[in-house]
């Protein structure tokens, strides 16, 4: 790892594109929590649901 250190640091302003990588990653963490969070529970419900109903796939 010593030489992508030595060629990074010899790059100005290389420290931003870590800034907004971790800005990106934030922000989609919490918006997909905010999302999980805010699905009705109708929903939840009927996925809950649809994994234990059995659909012969292919048959007709």
């Amino acid at each position: 790892m010593g030489f992508v250190n030595d060629t990074l640091s010899k790059i100005d302003g290389i420290e931003w594109y870590y800034i907004v990588g971790i800005i990106i990653f934030v922000g989609l963490f919490i918006g997909m929590v905010i999302h999980t969070y805010t699905i009705p529970k109708k929903d939840l419900i009927k996925f809950k649901s649809s994994i234990f109903e059995q659909e012969e796939v292919g048959k007709q």
